[in-house]
This record gives C-alpha cells, sequence and structure tokens, in this order.
C-alpha cells in the first residue's frame, strides 16, 4: 500500500435502509437533537441540518466534530451515512473497522428508538465506503488496487469470504474514490458489531 494510502483519514460509509422504509429523513431532527442533549454517541455532537429540500443530497445531517451522521439520499438510495473529519488512531485497516463500528452502533441506536416507532430499518449487507480525500485516494485502478487487500480483509471478518462479495469502484475518475459492497446474505448492523469484536 503507498504512503498515501496508508495516512488516509477522511473516510466514510453509508449502510442502506432495509427495503421498504418510508421514514422521511425530517423525522430524525428531534431524534438526532436528543442525541446532542443525551449524548448517546461517543462523540462531540454539535448541531442538526436539514437538507431534505435538495434533491439526493443529505437528507438530514448530524454535524459532530469528529464526523458527520446523515440520513443520506445520494443516487435514489436511503441510508445512513457518516464520514470522518478528524484522524483517528491505529492502521488504516483499524481506521476501516472503526467507521464501521460507529456505523453500526449509530443504526442500532436509531432502529431501537421509540420515536421512530421501529420505522427505520438497515439492511448492513449492503454499503458504500468512501475516501474525502482525492488527494491520498484519487479514484483512479491504482488506488483500487492498493486498497483491495484491506477490504478483503474487512469483508472477511464482517461476512466470511470476501470473494462472495460483489463490490464495485465507481468509476468516472471526477468522483471520489467509492466502493460499493453487496453481501451474499442478509445481516444485522447488530450482527456486524459482533463480528467486529
Amino acid at each position: 500500500m503507498s504512503d498515501q494510502l496508508a495516512d488516509l483519514q477522511r473516510i466514510g460509509l453509508k449502510l442502506h435502509c432495509a427495503d421498504g422504509v418510508a421514514v422521511r429523513p425530517h423525522a430524525l431532527i428531534p431524534v438526532w437533537h436528543r442525541w446532542i442533549q443525551q449524548r448517546a454517541v461517543d462523540e462531540m455532537l454539535i448541531d442538526v441540518a436539514d437538507y431534505e429540500h435538495v434533491p439526493e443530497g443529505p437528507g438530514v445531517v448530524l454535524v459532530a466534530h469528529e464526523g458527520n451522521y446523515s440520513l443520506d439520499l445520494g443516487d435514489g438510495v436511503m441510508g445512513l451515512m457518516y464520514y470522518r473529519k478528524q484522524p483517528i488512531a491505529g492502521d488504516l485497516a483499524a481506521r476501516l473497522a472503526s467507521l464501521v463500528r460507529t456505523v453500526c452502533r449509530a443504526a442500532r441506536l436509531l432502529e431501537q428508538d421509540a420515536a421512530l416507532d421501529g420505522g427505520l430499518r438497515f439492511r448492513a449487507d449492503r454499503f458504500e465506503l468512501f475516501a474525502n480525500d482525492r488527494l491520498r485516494a484519487p479514484n483512479v485502478a491504482a488506488t483500487y488496487e492498493a486498497f483491495q487487500p484491506l477490504l478483503d480483509g474487512l469483508l472477511g471478518t464482517l461476512y466470511g469470504d470476501a470473494a462472495r462479495c460483489e463490490v464495485a469502484r465507481a468509476r468516472d475518475a471526477r468522483d471520489r474514490f467509492t466502493i460499493r459492497v453487496s453481501a451474499p446474505t442478509a445481516v444485522t448492523p447488530a450482527q456486524l458489531l459482533t463480528r467486529l469484536g
């Protein structure tokens, strides 16, 4: 792996909502305000912003010092997105595992939130992993080739066999480096947390 990629910190993950979810992003505004008040996650939560009026945009954003959460509507697919803004300790493999933990913990909190009445569910067998750093991770084939061993290790931990997962890279060099993953069997955020230990 190149030194550039090894230093990658600004990474994100979008966990897709389950089929049939009908919750509007706006419904998360009071939920995320409560998270701020109750310090529901181990981050410095700052504010909530409503972007639901933006077509295929970030929906509603929970801004934290360390990273931002959103119920994202990009590419016509609703999902819980988190992207890290601040550095985190460990090598890139450890940072990727930490990213998955962060998203899965938030997904579980949302699934269990009484105010949402069970209306928000996530399918942890589908996600998008992306880099918000075009200098360290340009969207080119060489980045993917350098990244693939780390991805295979992560998918092996999450799903048992990376070779059984469908993996696709965003090909347009104008897009950020993005990998879309589909695992062969259904799995919940709670199961992924258990597998990550």
